[in-house]
C-alpha cells in the first residue's frame, strides 16, 4: 500500500488460516519514494486526468519492478505467494461527489507477476452510500479484539472503536503525519525525525485555538478525510512564524483532537502508524488518552509500520472468498459490502484450480 504521507510503498506478507481469524506475520518491506516520486504523488490532485493516467502507468511499472524480485525472494524463503492486494495510491476520494479512485493498474500487475490481484477496495461501498473508508476496522475487529480502540497515526489519524457487545464503528479523526511532514519541510527535512523539531518549539496559543475551531471536528460519524481536506489546517500552521513552534502546536492539537474524537470508554488502545514513532506525539497522546480512561499500547514494530498493509492483504483474501470487506456501521453504507475487484483466478492453497 501507498499512504497519503507519500513516503513510500509498504509491502506486507502474511499467512491467513482458513477461518480468517488467525493471521501470522511473515515479512515487511518498505520501498521509500525518491523526492521526485513523492513530489509527483503529492501534486497528483492538481493534474489533468490524462496526466494522472500517464503517471498511473509509470507508478504501476515502478511497483512491479520492486515486487518481482521481492516476491521471488519471499517465495524462496516462505513458500509460494497466492494472492496480492493492491490498495494503490489515492487519486481522489469524494463520497457523494465523483466517487473514489486510486492509481495502480491491477491488470498489469496480474500479468507481470503471474498472481491474482485484488484492487479497487472502496468503490462498491461508496456506490451503496458509504464513505468507502476506513476499511481497516474489520481487520481490527478480527485480529485485535481485546482492544477497545485501534488508532492508526498515518498521514491521517483514524480510529476503530469496538467496545464489547457493541457494533464496530470507526472514523477518520484529523490530519496527522501530513501536517507534521509539511512543517518539517520548512526546516529542510522530509519529516520530524525523533520529534526534534517539535521538541525545540513552543505551542502557539492563537494557532491552537484556530485548529480547535476546525469544522470537521464537529461533524458526526461516519466521516472520512482525504489529503485535500486538510487545507485549512495547513494554512493555520503555515502562518506560525517558526516551524518548530508550528510542529509543537500541531502535536498538541493532534493529541487533543484524537482523544476528544473517540467516544467515551475505558480499556486498551492500540497505537500504530508512523506517528507512533514521534516521541512528542506519542507522549502527548498517551497522556490525553489516559485522562479519558484509555491505556495506549504500542505493539511490535512490524505492526506499527505494517498493520495497514497487512490489513489490505487480509481484505484481499476476503474479497477472493466473497466475504464482507466493509461494515455499514463504519462507513455509513446501506449494508455491509464485499468490495474489491479480483483480477485473475484465486485458488486457495491445497485446492486444485480449474
Amino acid at each position: 500500500m501507498s499512504g497519503t504521507s507519500c513516503d513510500g510503498l509498504d509491502v506486507a506478507l502474511i499467512e491467513i488460516e482458513a477461518n480468517g481469524l488467525e493471521v501470522s506475520w511473515l515479512a515487511l518491506k518498505e520501498f521509500p519514494y525518491s523526492e521526485p516520486w513523492a513530489a509527483r504523488l503529492k501534486g497528483m490532485g492538481t493534474l489533468p486526468d490524462a496526466a494522472v493516467l500517464d503517471m498511473e502507468q509509470d507508478w504501476t511499472g515502478w511497483v512491479a519492478d520492486r515486487l518481482e524480485p521481492l516476491l521471488a525472494r519471499w517465495t524462496s524463503e516462505f513458500g509460494p505467494v497466492h494472492l496480492l492486494g493492491l490498495s494503490g495510491h489515492t487519486w481522489y476520494h469524494e463520497p457523494g461527489g465523483r466517487g473514489t479512485r486510486a492509481i495502480g493498474e491491477a491488470s498489469v500487475l496480474h500479468r507481470r507477476l503471474g498472481l491474482p490481484v485484488v484492487a479497487d477496495y472502496r468503490s462498491a461501498d461508496v456506490a451503496r452510500g458509504g464513505q468507502g473508508a476506513p476499511l481497516v476496522p474489520l481487520f481490527d475487529a478480527h485480529v485485535f479484539q481485546t482492544h477497545i480502540a485501534c488508532l492508526n497515526l498515518g498521514g491521517i489519524a483514524n480510529v476503530t472503536w469496538q467496545p464489547p457487545g457493541s457494533p464496530v464503528r470507526a472514523s477518520d479523526l484529523c490530519g496527522c503525519n501530513l501536517l507534521l511532514n509539511r512543517q518539517a519541510e520548512r526546516l529542510g527535512w522530509t519529516y520530524d525525525r525523533d520529534g526534534a523539531g517539535a521538541a525545540a518549539g513552543e505551542v502557539d496559543a492563537m494557532s491552537l485555538a484556530r485548529l480547535r475551531d476546525w469544522r470537521y471536528l464537529r461533524r458526526p460519524w461516519p466521516k472520512s478525510l482525504a489529503a485535500e481536506d486538510l487545507t485549512y489546517l495547513h494554512l493555520v500552521l503555515d502562518e506560525v512564524a517558526r516551524p518548530q513552534d508550528a510542529l509543537a502546536t500541531a502535536v498538541q492539537w493532534m493529541a487533543e483532537a484524537i482523544a476528544d474524537g473517540i467516544p467515551k470508554g475505558e480499556g486498551r488502545a492500540l497505537v500504530t502508524g508512523g506517528g507512533a514513532h514521534h516521541p512528542g506525539l506519542r507522549s502527548a497522546l498517551v497522556d490525553a488518552l489516559g485522562e479519558r480512561g484509555l491505556r495506549a499500547e504500542i505493539p511490535a514494530v512490524h505492526w506499527v509500520d505494517g498493520k495497514e498493509a497487512a490489513a489490505f492483504a487480509w481484505l484481499a483474501w476476503r474479497t477472493a472468498f466473497g466475504r464482507t470487506t466493509s461494515l455499514s456501521t463504519v462507513t455509513g453504507a446501506t449494508e455491509d459490502v464485499c468490495g474489491g475487484v479480483l483480477f485473475g483466478t484465486f485458488t486457495p492453497p491445497g485446492m486444485n484450480g480449474p
